[in-house]
């Protein structure tokens, strides 16, 4: 295929730049580094010139945690392009023996999302009542990272994405370029080296930087045009809900519809037909006062946690969805625990369904 190189010399040379850059910034101190990898255009990009940069020095030497956050109700479409894609970057870079290794965050067992809302009988998520992104999302992450207390953190931030986005990167921003402040941390610093890219130059950094092969902007721009964008793996700066558009969990309720899992199906991905129907009861039985407690766990009265019968129902209709899909939506771990939970309410005479 031919195309003008003229006119991608402009973008090149802002990869030429961020590859300068992360070379310069690796090189000089052993501060540990940790990527936020979602499988998303920023962070894929960011990744590419970070091996790209890696590649170009003669002996790279301190370690690189690349991460990866499975909130175990990711779009499963997505999660398999995810774990794909980061199974051939681990052979790529081993074979180039660059010092990188790709590690999977999961949420603690009681912080899945089934077990909050089947075991425990939480509603599912709301804008008011957002409880997922913190326990599904973010804490994974900062267990990993929290062990290393000056540990830099490297995401795909951008300038231009939004006035709200300008506006958080001016307040956090320091005396270098490239580099903010964590939001909530005085000390943790977030480096991105794509921040004055846009988002063409982020979809030509994905596109002509063949290197590495393991990500392809061929299957990545498809699953954006059907999906959408990305959540992010670790609180960066505060912003707009990634529930409003992003790849994510395909049980989001935040959301009022699910755009991106619809445009799937339209597109061929019939297997979510069944997990878009669950989700979309899911949002509508939450309100249901009839499967809802008339005392809080805190012993007051109001509409408190969903009934045993009710987490039961969503139990059934979540393996009705399961079994028609023929994709795996609920762990047998967390299928133990919930039962388990199931025992603890009904065995706790604290536990009170309906005030008579």
């Amino acid at each position: 295929m031919k195309f003008c190189t003229s006119c991608l010399t402009p973008i090149l040379a802002k990869d030429s730049d961020a590859i300068e850059v992360i070379k310069q910034e690796y090189i000089k101190d052993d501060v540990p580094w940790f990527v936020g990898f979602s499988g998303g255009k920023d962070s894929s990009a960011l990744l590419k010139l970070l091996i790209i940069a890696l590649s170009q020095l003669n002996k790279p030497h301190k370690l690189i945690n690349v991460l990866y956050c499975d909130t175990g109700v990711e779009n499963p479409i997505i999660t398999t392009y995810v774990y794909s894609t980061i199974n051939r970057l681990r052979v790529e870079c081993n074979a180039l023996n660059l010092p990188i290794i790709f590690e999977v965050a999961v949420p603690k067992l009681d912080d899945r999302f089934f077990v909050k809302v089947i075991g425990r009988g939480y509603p599912s998520p709301t804008n008011i009542f957002r409880w997922c992104t913190d326990k599904l999302r973010i804490n994974p992450i900062k267990t990993i990272i929290n062990k290393n207390s000056n540990a830099i953190i490297l995401l795909g931030i951008r300038k231009g994405e939004s006035e709200q986005r300008d506006r958080t990167i001016t307040k956090h921003r320091t005396s270098t370029e490239y580099y903010l402040k964590q939001s909530g941390s005085n000390n943790r610093l977030i480096f991105s080296p794509i921040i004055n890219h846009n988002i063409k130059d982020v979809w030509s950094t994905i596109k002509f930087n063949e290197f590495p092969y393991s990500i392809d902007h061929t299957i990545l721009g498809a699953l954006y045009k059907d999906a959408g964008s990305e959540c992010p793996v670790y609180r960066e700066l505060p912003g707009k809900s990634c529930g409003s558009s992003r790849f994510g969990c395909w049980v989001c309720t935040v959301v009022r519809k699910d755009k991106s899992i619809s445009h799937m199906i339209e597109n061929g991905y019939n297997e979510l037909e069944e997990l878009h129907k669950f989700r979309n009861w899911l949002a509508e039985f939450r309100d249901n006062v009839l499967y809802r407690c008339t005392q809080r766990r805190n012993g007051q009265n109001g509409l408190g946690p969903i009934t045993i019968e009710g987490r039961k129902l969503i139990l059934h209709k979540l393996t009705e969805a399961e079994n028609i899909s023929g994709l795996k939506l609920i762990t047998d771990e967390e299928l133990s625990r919930i039962k388990e939970l199931w025992d603890i309410d009904l065995n706790n005479e604290k536990y009170i369904e309906n005030i008579i």
